[in-house]
């Protein structure tokens, strides 16, 4: 079992989120989210703004922001040591293409967002790929491609030196002229809408094989992704699940909490936890005051690796007001985890909800604080 340590690093590929700009997630309630079959149109129209629910819906191309390097000062946990550990921090089985597909010739593929980029890769259609947006840079060898950047802040004339056929990406993208300019040049320009439940990995699966003329392979994956889903959400349940509270940090000072309906919410719960602001009735993102603390008390705080870098690590996150105060702030108890791996629901969503699992496992095990 990895040892207990006071801030639990998630070991794996930090994810990039978002660009040091990138506009915060909407402080409001969720809204609906768009069927599949909607989302499998290519875009009649301009893109629509980043949703709320974005995990970090911040100026990049991550939904949320370019993955930070790990804290030198924040401790990290042994390296794994189970073959069961050593699966989890290893990319997700890729599904082959059955003999009868494959991408159609000529195509030239541009992948804004990590999500989407990794989809393309466990299609093993990455052959395809012309280029990417700052957050694609999971598998390693995604960054040898063509950076555009921030994928909300695309420049048409950069995105046409590639010569694309396609492109495919989330909300994030835009802004919508520069898609519309896009699709006057005729190039094929497909936005997936926001998925926020834990089936989001085989929708977009789905979406993306569908568009890259891979069906079977696509489904093979996306049931595999689902197997996988239903095993660890079955391991993962406790009869005394601890409060988790996700806090979102970013550079000027931005602090947000992620209440009820938001993604964080579903791997909470997914990972035997309970999501301590949906408890206490915080709606989507609200601003992190000392009184929301107080009202959710939550037994453990969820951080991603890009904020807690900016606040200082923990001795900076516990110096946020009324952070101390809580069960969580008291005994230290910080879980941190690369961004796109914790919110991007790509198809390493099974491994991050296996990670989180056994952190408030180990967690769980601790004495009470002041104990």
């Amino acid at each position: 079992m990895l040892r207990v340590i006071a801030v639990l690093v998630l070991l794996g590929l930090t994810v990039l989120s978002c660009a040091e700009d990138d506009p915060p997630p909407t402080i409001q309630q969720q809204a609906a989210q768009p069927t599949e079959q909607q989302a499998q149109q290519p875009r009649p129209s301009p893109a629509p703004e980043p949703q709320p629910e974005q995990p970090d819906p911040q100026p990049t191309v991550e939904q949320p922001q370019p993955q930070p390097q790990q804290e030198s000062a924040q401790p990290q946990p042994p390296a794994p040591t189970s073959p069961q550990q050593q699966q989890q921090q290893q990319a997700p089985q890729q599904a082959e293409p059955p003999p009868t597909e494959a991408v159609p010739d000529g195509t030239r593929l541009i992948a804004l967002f990590g999500d989407i980029t990794e989809i393309v890769y466990a299609l093993h259609a990455e052959h395809v790929l012309v280029g990417r947006d700052a957050s694609s840079i999971y598998p390693p060898e995604a960054e040898t491609l063509p950076n555009l950047g921030f994928a909300g802040a695309l420049n048409a004339e950069a995105v046409l030196e590639l010569q694309p056929t396609l492109i495919i990406g989330t909300a994030m993208a835009g802004p919508p002229e520069v898609l519309t300019q896009l699709e006057q040049a005729g190039v094929t320009v497909l936005i997936l809408a926001d998925y926020l439940d834990l089936d989001a990995p085989q929708i977009k699966i789905r979406i993306v094989g569908e568009a890259l003329g891979l069906p079977q392979t696509a489904e093979a994956l996306a049931l595999d992704v689902e197997q996988r889903l239903a095993e660890v959400t079955a391991a993962a349940q406790t009869d005394q699940p601890l409060r988790v509270m996700h806090i979102y940090l970013r550079r000027g000072g931005l602090q947000l909490v992620s209440g009820g309906g938001n993604q964080a919410q579903a791997i909470i719960e997914a990972a035997g936890g309970i999501d301590a602001a949906a408890d206490a009735g915080i709606v989507g993102w609200q601003p992190l005051t000392p009184e929301a603390l107080v009202a959710a008390n939550p037994d453990v705080y969820l951080v991603m690796d890009r904020g807690l870098e900016v606040v200082g690590g923990i001795d900076g996150l516990l110096e946020i007001p009324g952070m101390a105060e809580t069960a969580a702030g008291r005994g230290r108890r910080v879980i941190s985890m690369p961004d796109l791996y914790l919110l991007g629901f790509g198809p390493r969503l099974p491994e991050a909800i296996a990670d989180l699992a056994q952190y408030l496992r180990e967690i769980a095990a601790q004495p009470p604080p002041g104990q």
